[in-house]
This record gives structure tokens, sequence and C-alpha cells, in this order.
């Protein structure tokens, strides 16, 4: 009898624990509407406040495209990533990469890549992390625009902040798994991702 409440227990943390993950999404059936909004990130032509594209995604759906500078200056386009697993990991402040190295570590031993997407200029994040060996690739998004398309932009307060959260992109360029608004210890993001990309 006490065997049964153990792993009962242990069934409903596991379903609580997706059930949080996906409780900041919708599920789609897939429709033949327009691709979703991809954009392309020049500084400087960002429409600030209210003007600024922002909605939510949705499992299901294709990740919404978009192009932003690696800490080398070159380009990096999710959608060239397409035939590999992908977390994309909305860092608050460039402070906050800290919490990103356990993770991609660990996702990177399940062929998952990560990238650390933060609404700062590439000169200061690459300054904040120089010298350090990354298993991540940290994006800048100098106007926030990425971060204000994947919906975790709250311009409501005097000074725009980033709400923390991350999306996994399967290999067909599809959201598989999004949470939102939250935050999540690197250790459960993990293994929710375990669960989506491998089952177990």
């Amino acid at each position: 009898m006490q065997r049964k409440a153990i792993i009962s227990s242990m069934w409903l943390f596991v379903a609580c624990l997706t059930g949080v993950a996906l409780a900041q999404t919708e599920f789609k059936t897939p429709t033949s509407n327009p691709p979703p909004p991809t954009s392309t990130h020049l500084p400087g032509t960002s429409a600030p406040g209210p003007g600024r594209v922002s909605a939510r995604v949705a499992i299901g759906e294709s990740a919404p495209d978009f192009e932003l500078t690696k800490l080398d200056g070159k380009s990096l386009r999710l959608s060239s990533l397409r035939g590999r697993w992908v977390m994309i990991w909305f860092v608050q402040n460039r402070d906050s990469f800290d919490v990103v190295g356990p993770l991609a570590d660990s996702l990177d031993r399940m062929g998952v890549r990560t990238l650390a997407v933060c609404y700062d200029k590439v000169q200061a994040l690459a300054q904040r992390l120089k010298g350090q060996q990354l298993s991540y690739t940290p994006l800048a998004d100098p106007t926030g625009d990425i971060v204000s398309l994947y919906g975790l932009l709250d311009a409501t307060s005097a000074r725009e902040a980033v709400q923390p959260g991350f999306v996994l992109v399967n290999p067909v360029g599809d959201v598989r798994m999004a949470l939102l608004g939250h935050h999540l210890p690197s250790e459960d993001a993990s293994r929710l991702v375990q669960l989506a990309v491998v089952g177990e």
C-alpha cells in the first residue's frame, strides 16, 4: 500500500512539472496559416513599447524564426539549426548567464544545442563572458525584438524587463515545450527536456 502511494506521488510530481511547462502555451492543431513572423535583428530598428511585435509561442506550431548576433559578430538564424533539437533559454540580464552553463552541459549530452538570448548589446555580452569556456551560444538581442516576439518582454514596468523562460524546438522547427514567465531550476528544466527528447 505504501509503495503504491510513493509511486503515485512520483507520477503526480512528474505530471505537475509537465503541467507547469505546458501552462503558458496552448495546444493547436497544425493549420495552413501563413508562416510565423520572422525577425531580422538590426540595431536601432526596433519599435519601442506597444508598437513592438509580441506573441506567445504555442506547442506544435513552428518556432518564430529569428537572426541574432553571436559574440564573434557573426549572425545565427534559428532555422539554420533544423535537424537538431534546440533549447532557447531567455536570460533576464547579462549577469544571469551562470545558470545556463550547467543546463547546456547536460543538454549537450542529449544532443540538444542551447542558445542563450539576452536583451543586451553584443559588446556588453562579450565583455561579461570574456575568457569563459561556454557550452552554449550566447546571442545578443539589443533591441528586445526577439524577447518580445517570444512573449517575454514586460513593457508594463517603467523599464522594459525580460521575464525568464525557455522554448524547446524539435528538429523540424516546431515548438515541443515552452515555459514562459517562470523560473525553473536548470536541473528540472534538464529533466523535462530529457523526457521530451528521449522519453525517459
